[in-house]
């Protein structure tokens, strides 16, 4: 389907003297219905405070958007049917950064702990499907790689989902 989001993976896996390549993996997302919307924004995640990684608009349905006129806003109860989150190892789209992103999916606060919130390491791309989530149970914050402190720079990050609209 047009409107599907496809990924085809290369894995290495396992140390060395065992170690396996997986080719060609596959994975997939159709949306489910028509209140399944595309969703993209490039994401300036601070480093001072946990904030939510997904607000503003769905995309346009059409190519071309009608002068004067907006899409549908996201809200907090839209479900994230799948999510895709780029860091791009810059601190403003363009100045290099080496900081990390932490995410949490469970509505608490996002923080440098591994325990608490998934690492995304500068340059590094995570993916999932996310039945349950919604939109306001996802929180981020950027900080030293390792989960080890605040760190110095805020983070962009591409955010590409498909959601849910259960407006």
């Amino acid at each position: 389907m047009a409107d599907a989001a496809t990924m085809t993976i290369k894995a290495v896996l396992l140390p060395d003297v065992i170690q396996k390549t997986l080719k060609d993996l596959t994975f997939a997302y159709t949306p489910a219905d028509a209140n399944d919307k595309w969703y993209y924004k490039l994401v300036n995640v601070r480093h001072n405070a946990s904030a939510d990684l997904i607000e503003g608009n769905y995309l346009s349905k059409s190519i071309g958007v009608d002068t004067g006129s907006t899409n549908a806003a996201v809200t907090t109860s839209d479900k994230v049917r799948f999510l895709f989150i780029k860091n791009t190892a810059t601190s403003d789209g363009s100045t290099s950064s080496d900081e990390s992103i932490y995410v949490c999916f469970d509505g608490g606060t996002a923080a440098y702990n591994l325990a608490d919130a998934i690492e995304i390491g500068a340059g590094e791309s995570w993916y999932g499907k996310l039945p349950n989530t919604t939109v306001g149970d996802i929180h981020a914050i950027s900080g030293d790689s390792g989960a080890s402190s605040a760190g110095e720079a805020s983070v962009t990050c591409m955010v590409i989902a498909i959601l849910d609209d259960v407006a």
